[in-house]
C-alpha cells in the first residue's frame, strides 16, 4: 500500500485494496452463469446427437431401398445389410445418449442450480451476502487508510511551504536592498513552517501507525468472509466436477455391452459371405443349372390362329383371357373365297358386302397388355392379311368394326372378372386404352386382322379424298364429325375433372390424381386419348378417367 504525492492510492491489483474483493463477490455470479453454460453445452450436444441418428437412420433407409431393389444377390447381400444394420445400432445408442445426457446431466445441474442460487430483485442473495461481509470488514481499515493519505498529503504540503520560504529567506540574506524589518518577517514565516512540518509529519505519523496496528484485524476479517466465498466456490467446482464424470458416463459408448456387440455382428455377418455359394444360387437362378423347356416339333393347326400377348403382362390363360379362332378372311375378288361359299361374288357385289370375322374360342388366350401394369380394355394389332393391301376402306371399316368387338368382349370379362371376385366396379379405374395402334404393335403379333387406321382422320379424309364430290361415302352420319355435341373447339379447351388416380407410364403422359381439376386442349383420339394441360405439365391421359366440368 502506498500514497503518491497527490494523496491519490497507487494503482494495485491487491485482494486488499479497497474495493478489490469485488471480483471474488462477482465470482459468485460468474457460477450461476457457468450452470447455464454448461446446461446448453449438453443442450446442443443432444441435438447433435439426435441429428446424427435421424441422419444415420435415413442413410439406412435409403440404402435399404436401393439393396431391396439392386441387383446384389445372396450372402454379400448380407454383408451389406449389415453394414446398414451396425448405423442402426449405432444410432440407437446415440439416441440413448442424448436422452440420457437430458435426464442424468442437464436435471441435476438445473436443480443444483436452483438450491445454491437464490434470486432475489436485482440479485442473486449469496452475492450481495458476500458483498455486505466484505464491506464490512474492510470499512474500519479504509477509514483508517484514509486517515493516513489525509496527513501524508498535509505533511507533504507542509514540507513544501516550509522549503519555499527558506530559499525566500536566504535570497533576502543576500540581498542588501532588502530592510531588517522584511527580513525578520522572513524568518519568522520560516519558523512557523518548520513547526507546521513538525506537527504534521506527527500526524502522519500517528495514522500511520494506527492504519498499521488495524492491519491483522482487516486481515482476520476479510480472511473469514473471503473463506467462506472460497467454501461456496468449492461447492461449485465440485459438483461441476461430478457433473463432468456423469457426462462422460453418457458419451462412453467403449463400456456400452451393445456398442461392443453390434461390431461383434457385423465381424460375423461379413465373415459369413461365401462367393461358392452365391455363384451356385446364380447359377441355378439365373445360370446354366437352370431348367429349360427346349423347343420341339409341333404340327401347324389351321384352325388355332394365336395372338400372343405383350411380355409384360401379367395375365396368363389360367388367369381367363380371350381366345379368338377360326377367323375367317374373304378376298374373293383377287384370290378366290377364303370361307366355305362355292364361288366368289363379283366385285361390285364385294364392294357391298361386308366381310364376315367371327370371334370362337382359341386354346391361346390373351388378355390387352398393360401400359402401367394395369389392364386395357384395347388392343393394337398388326395386319393379319396375308395377301398385302386391301382393295376398299369397306375392308378397313369392317376391321375397325372387329376391334370393337374385341374391345367389348375384353370390357365384359373384366367385368365378369370383378363381379367373381368381390371387387367393387365403382371404386376401380376404368381399364386404360392404348396410346396408338402403332406404338402398340408389340402388344399383339402373328393375327389374321386387317390392319386399323392409325388416327380417326386418315379414314375420314382417305373417304373424302376418294369420294367423286369429297363427301363422306359411309353417309350422312360421318362417325368422326367434330363437335357432334356443340363444344367448344380444342383451341378454345374443356375444363376436366379427374375420377381416378392415374400414373403415367411414358414421359409423355399427364399424371394426375383423383379430384385434380385441369384442361383439356385437345379432342379424343380413336384409342381413347385425350391430351391436357395441368399447371405447366401437358401430356396425354385416358378419357375414361376423367368427366367433363
Amino acid at each position: 500500500m502506498s500514497v503518491n504525492d497527490d494523496g491519490q492510492l497507487s494503482s494495485s491489483d491487491s485482494f486488499w485494496e479497497v474495493g478489490r474483493y469485488m471480483r471474488t463477490v462477482k465470482r459468485c455470479d460468474n457460477g450461476y452463469q457457468l450452470c447455464n453454460h454448461l446446461r446448453k453445452l449438453i443442450e446442443e450436444r443432444n441435438e447433435i446427437e439426435k441429428k446424427y441418428a435421424a441422419m444415420l437412420t435415413e442413410w439406412t433407409k435409403k440404402w435399404n431401398n436401393f439393396l431391396d431393389k439392386g441387383p446384389e444377390y445372396g450372402t454379400t447381400l448380407g454383408a451389406w445389410k449389415g453394414v446398414l444394420t451396425e448405423a442402426d445400432g449405432v444410432a440407437e445408442l446415440h439416441n440413448a445418449m442424448a436422452e440420457k445426457m437430458m435426464e442424468d446431466v442437464h436435471t441435476k445441474i438445473k436443480f443444483w442450480q436452483k438450491e445454491n442460487y437464490h434470486k432475489s430483485m436485482m440479485h442473486f442473495k449469496e452475492t450481495k451476502e458476500f458483498e455486505d461481509n466484505f464491506r464490512k470488514a474492510q470499512k474500519p481499515w479504509a477509514k483508517r487508510l484514509a486517515k493516513v493519505v489525509a496527513t501524508k498529503k498535509d505533511y507533504h504540503v507542509a514540507c513544501k511551504t516550509e522549503k519555499s520560504t527558506a530559499n525566500q529567506e536566504n535570497n533576502a540574506r543576500a540581498d542588501s536592498s532588502v530592510s531588517q524589518e522584511q527580513l525578520k518577517k522572513l524568518q519568522d514565516k520560516l519558523k512557523k513552517c518548520q513547526q507546521e512540518v513538525e506537527n504534521t509529519r506527527e500526524k502522519y505519523t500517528a495514522a500511520l501507525n494506527d492504519l498499521n496496528s488495524y492491519n491483522a484485524k482487516y486481515i482476520e476479517d476479510m480472511t473469514e468472509v473471503y473463506k467462506r466465498s472460497q467454501d461456496f466456490e468449492q461447492k461449485r467446482i465440485d459438483f461441476f466436477k461430478k457433473i463432468f464424470f456423469q457426462l462422460h458416463a453418457c458419451l462412453d459408448l467403449s463400456v456400452e455391452s451393445r456398442f461392443s456387440q453390434i461390431y461383434t455382428n457385423l465381424h460375423s455377418t461379413i465373415g459369413n459371405v461365401d462367393p461358392n455359394k452365391d455363384l451356385k444360387w446364380w447359377s441355378s437362378t439365373h445360370g446354366v443349372d437352370m431348367g429349360m423347356n427346349w423347343p420341339a416339333f409341333e404340327e401347324y393347326s389351321p384352325e388355332l390362329q394365336s395372338i400372343s400377348k405383350r411380355a409384360k403382362s401379367n395375365l396368363g390363360s389360367a388367369d381367363g383371357g380371350i381366345m379368338i379362332t377360326s377367323i375367317k378372311h374373304s378376298r374373293e375378288d383377287s384370290y378366290g373365297s377364303y370361307s366355305e361359299q362355292p364361288s366368289a361374288p363379283p366385285p361390285q357385289q364385294q364392294q357391298q358386302q361386308p366381310q364376315n370375322y367371327k370371334t370362337q374360342s382359341s386354346t391361346n388366350s390373351y388378355a390387352s397388355a398393360p401400359r402401367n401394369d394395369m389392364d386395357s380394355s384395347v388392343f393394337s394389332v398388326d395386319s393379319l392379311n396375308p395377301f398385302g393391301e386391301y382393295d376398299s376402306e369397306e375392308e378397313e371399316e369392317e376391321k375397325g368394326e372387329f376391334v370393337e368387338e374385341v374391345k367389348l368382349v375384353v370390357e365384359e370379362k373384366s367385368h365378369d372378372d370383378k363381379l367373381k371376385n368381390g371387387s367393387s366396379l365403382e371404386e376401380d379405374p376404368p381399364l386404360k386404352p392404348p396410346r396408338s395402334l402403332e406404338s402398340h404393335k408389340e402388344l399383339v403379333t402373328e393375327t389374321r386382322i386387317p390392319p386399323v387406321p392409325r388416327a380417326r382422320d386418315s379414314i375420314k379424309n382417305r373417304a373424302r379424298s376418294e369420294s367423286p364430290d369429297g363427301e363422306n361415302p359411309f353417309g350422312d352420319g360421318d362417325m368422326y364429325d367434330e363437335n357432334e355435341e356443340g363444344e367448344e373447339p380444342p383451341s378454345a379447351g374443356w375444363m376436366v375433372r379427374a375420377l381416378y388416380d392415374y400414373v403415367r407410364a411414358e414421359d409423355d403422359e399427364l399424371e394426375f390424381k383423383a379430384g385434380d381439376v385441369f384442361l383439356q386442349v385437345a379432342l379424343e383420339d380413336e384409342m381413347g386419348w385425350c391430351r391436357g394441360k395441368k399447371g405447366e405439365d401437358i401430356g396425354f391421359y385416358p378419357k375414361n378417367y376423367v368427366e367433363r366440368i
